[in-house]
């Protein structure tokens, strides 16, 4: 008589065939698909941006009950601390008369040359219903100690009496200590945190046109990258641009507000996007040559069966270590996915 195998080679082989069907159906079983659940629930204008510290320390900030709230992990992402407020950015400033409605709306979060962490928001405050007053303060906030306590909330602007809106993308830090800012509106400009000017900073291609909704990055070739509704390249500084053709197009449905541009370390790029508030999963695309050529049609979709909002910059992507990358997303509440770039690099 035949002997049955036993329990624990039976099971090796159900896993094994299990494994085999899933690899043959083109799905791929990774553990690494398990997002983190960093708040539960979240609404409004959340906007979480993610950055990282020299020591490798992960800081996550995104929009509470009219206040930043940020949250930290030490162990690549694994576990997050509980999210506590950024108590200076619910401060009215003094620029800014009291209004019967306000609300604090998220820019962006960045690790400056020197390791501080510099966070963006707008303080609006909104009296149209009594003599038309609205006001949408630009201001910042930052950190010596990797994310755990903040300074005073700093004013940049007003222009020529206007604020100047909010600061999209990353701030990218300047060689002469300035900042350069991506605004919602208008050019980027250039901001000196000592003397408190700024300087527009036109990013035109051969469009002519001046955009908006720009992120703009540096490779570390130098090489500047601008990516709107057109993705421009520029290796003398700025001072001239030329369009990437080969970048993925703008669909009608996208101004590319939906997209997040990361720098590796290695030199290689990746734009982490989803087109509008509906979007199925993280999806992501590589350039291995300064960002001339782009693998549009090897795009690696994750998650493709969770709602992840993509517009308004609700998916920013940073690298954690050598073979890693992580997402921080909106799905109901903020969560955080940490991917293997081998993945990603097809």
């Amino acid at each position: 008589m035949r002997r049955r195998p036993s329990l624990s080679v039976r099971f090796t082989r159900i896993v094994a065939f299990c494994l085999l069907t899933l690899s043959i159906s083109g799905f791929r079983l990774q553990a690494e698909d398990q997002p983190v659940v960093i708040a539960p629930s979240v609404a409004g204008h959340v906007h979480p941006s993610i950055c990282r510290t020299k020591d490798g320390t992960l800081v996550i900030v995104y929009k509470g009950a009219n206040v930043l709230v940020r949250t930290r992990s030490v162990d690549g992402g694994k576990t997050w601390e509980k999210p506590e407020p950024i108590a200076t950015s619910a401060k009215r400033p003094d620029v800014i008369r009291e209004a019967p409605v306000f609300e604090v709306y998220p820019g962006t979060a960045d690790v400056l040359p020197d390791d501080r962490v510099v966070v963006t928001w707008n303080y609006i405050a909104d009296d149209k219903k009594k003599d038309g007053y609205y006001e949408r303060a630009l201001l910042y906030s930052i950190s010596t100690d990797q994310g755990k306590t903040w300074s005073e909330q700093g004013l940049i602007g007003p222009v020529d009496g206007k604020h100047l809106g909010a600061v999209r993308h990353n701030v990218l830090p300047w060689s002469d200590g300035r900042w350069l800012l991506p605004l919602r509106v208008g050019p980027p400009r250039l901001f000196d945190p000592k003397s408190g000017e700024l300087a527009v900073f036109p990013v035109v291609g051969s469009d002519k046109k001046q955009h908006s909704f720009q992120q703009i990055v540096r490779t570390p070739k130098g090489t500047l990258l601008a990516m709107g509704p057109v993705f421009l390249r520029s290796t003398d500084e700025g001072q001239t641009w030329s369009t990437v053709e080969t970048f993925r197009p703008v669909p009608d449905t996208d101004t590319a507000e939906g997209r997040y541009l990361t720098v590796l370390k290695d030199g290689g790029l990746l734009v982490t996007f989803g087109v509008g508030t509906a979007n199925k999963g993280l999806s992501y695309n590589y350039s291995g040559d300064d960002g001339l050529t782009w693998n549009n049609d090897r795009t690696v979709v994750l998650l493709p069966e969770t709602n992840v909002a993509a517009r308004f910059y609700s998916a920013r992507t940073v690298q954690v270590d050598d073979e890693h990358v992580g997402t921080a997303f909106v799905h109901g509440g903020v969560q955080f996915l940490k991917v293997s770039l081998d993945r990603l690099k097809k």
